[in-house]
């Protein structure tokens, strides 16, 4: 093991192989904006804060909505004093990014329900074997994590919202049926067919 000395020096060498342009011009670089209206009104020669002000928003929450001390309830006047702002704010010359974010949070989005395969395959051979029989479903040696009937029956109902896998289950299940219904009248015409023959030869 190296004496103290030596471990210091190690720590504190110079790093040829590190290129310290590109470590500055990294630092300085504007983090990648994913919001289209704050990238769109966004401009790099202004502060965070002017660009935050100017687009009628807060930078930071915590001066924004200041919370109350015991000690501003006794002393009101100087608690107001303090509110008072040091330095005037820019004025907010795109407002519109605020009332644009406001609108887009005052939609109502649809929820997209979800369901991995394997549970979806579980819900389609339950739904073939026992129909809406949940507490068979339960008995089940398929059920390998022990779903009780209530679980089972969420986790149908879950599987009829996904979009797209219930629709797809019952075309798949028509058209099984469908074959089968032909192969039942090719077997009774193949069977009427053996028949007439039969018939003819005697």
């Amino acid at each position: 093991m190296g004496s103290r000395k030596n471990r210091s020096s190690k720590r504190n060498s110079y790093r040829y192989s590190v290129d310290r342009k590109k470590l500055w011009k990294k630092a300085k670089k504007v983090p990648k904006i994913e919001c289209t209206q704050l990238k769109q009104a966004w401009s790099e020669k202004k502060s965070i804060a002017t660009n935050f002000a100017e687009m009628g928003l807060s930078h930071n929450a915590n001066r924004t909505l200041k919370i109350r001390k015991t000690q501003h309830f006794i002393r009101p006047d100087e608690y107001e004093e303090k509110l008072q702002p040091k330095h005037k704010k820019p004025a907010a010359t795109k407002s519109y990014v605020a009332d644009q974010l406001a609108e887009e949070a005052s939609l109502t989005k649809e929820r997209v329900y979800t369901l991995s395969n394997q549970l979806q395959k579980f819900c389609t051979k339950m739904i073939d074997k026992y129909g809406e029989d949940y507490a068979a479903m339960a008995k089940d040696p398929r059920n390998y994590y022990q779903r009780t009937p209530k679980q089972i029956k969420g986790t149908i109902q879950l599987f009829k919202q996904v979009p797209g896998a219930y629709e797809a289950y019952l075309e798949q299940k028509q058209g099984k049926e469908k074959g089968a219904d032909t192969e039942k009248v090719e077997d009774t015409e193949k069977v009427e067919a053996m028949e007439q023959e039969a018939a003819s030869t005697e």
